[in-house]
């Protein structure tokens, strides 16, 4: 967003909340349908010196996700310290 007051431009970030369809979310002939009434597909494009990898897409098990995310060992950087006593900060 710009300031006005010193004259220099800010940063504006934009959050998209993208949902795909499900797989298989229609008939064949439907998808069909589709590709004869949208223009043709065309292939990416990438510059000469760009670097790229192939991706593919894999269905999640939700279930085996959450136990992956629930179940991982608890890291904390401020236990390598060893013995030493923790200050606190107090408010003024």
């Amino acid at each position: 967003m710009p300031s006005y007051r010193h004259h220099d431009y800010g940063n504006m970030y934009i959050k998209f909340d993208v949902k795909f369809p499900p797989s298989h979310f229609a008939a064949p002939e439907v998808l069909a349908q589709l590709e004869n009434i949208l223009p043709p597909r065309q292939e990416p494009s990438l510059p000469r010196d760009a670097m790229a990898d192939d991706v593919f897409v894999e269905e999640v098990d939700a279930q085996q996700q959450a136990r992956v995310q629930g179940n991982g060992p608890m890291e904390d950087d401020d236990d390598e310290q060893g013995g030493a006593e923790r200050v606190q900060c107090a408010s003024q």
